[in-house]
């Protein structure tokens, strides 16, 4: 069975960073290898069979019992795929939704023979708090209807949800900007970063 978390705060920021206290803390409350990635908004998704170097992903898979997977984020989606076969962190933002990054995650998890896969989101901005402009609103809504609601707010977990119709997926229902126990870069722009971390 999986096992996952998700960070606040309090624990540390866990950017990029020469300080890897919290990284190292991480590792130590885990008892297992962390492996991290490179993440820059694309749709790349690296499976990993042992912890090495960082990739450029935005989304690692693993059938790998030894390595947990982890996640940085401040106010993109956290996603944590799991089934008995493998699991998978992946970083969804809204360049991630339109790129289908979570659906390459589905299909990489299921090569390795994962079947009735089921996720998790964990602390990100809500759709009553993250608000884009009138232009990128519109572009993003028209691909994704879900993700419309309030006006120029666009609500990515919907989008997602919407994205993955044939997954299960949960909402911890915690937005970083609104809560101050989570990093958030639109709420105060800070650079610091939570992840979500999950293994087998």
């Amino acid at each position: 069975m999986a096992r996952l978390l998700f960070t606040s705060r309090k624990f540390g920021s866990l950017a990029d960073s020469v300080d890897q206290t919290a990284r190292l803390n991480l590792a130590k409350f885990l008892n297992k290898q962390v492996q991290f990635m490179a993440q820059t908004h694309s749709n790349e998704i690296a499976v990993v069979d042992q912890q090495g170097t960082t990739p450029n992903a935005d989304g690692l898979v693993t059938a790998n019992k030894d390595i947990a997977l982890a996640v940085r984020v401040a106010d993109c989606l956290p996603l944590l795929l799991f089934s008995k076969q493998a699991v998978a962190a992946v970083h969804v933002g809204r360049k991630g939704l339109l790129n289908k990054v979570a659906v390459n995650a589905v299909k990489k998890m299921q090569e390795l023979g994962a079947s009735n896969i089921a996720g998790v989101v964990g602390p990100h901005i809500c759709g009553k708090c993250y608000e884009v402009d009138a232009q990128m609103y519109a572009d993003i809504t028209k691909l994704h209807p879900a993700t419309g609601g309030k006006q120029n707010h666009l609500n990515l977990y919907a989008g997602l949800v919407e994205q993955l119709s044939d997954l299960p997926l949960s909402n911890l229902d915690i937005c970083t900007k609104e809560d101050l126990a989570y990093f958030s870069h639109r709420a105060s722009g800070e650079a610091g970063r939570q992840v979500g971390v999950i293994s087998l």
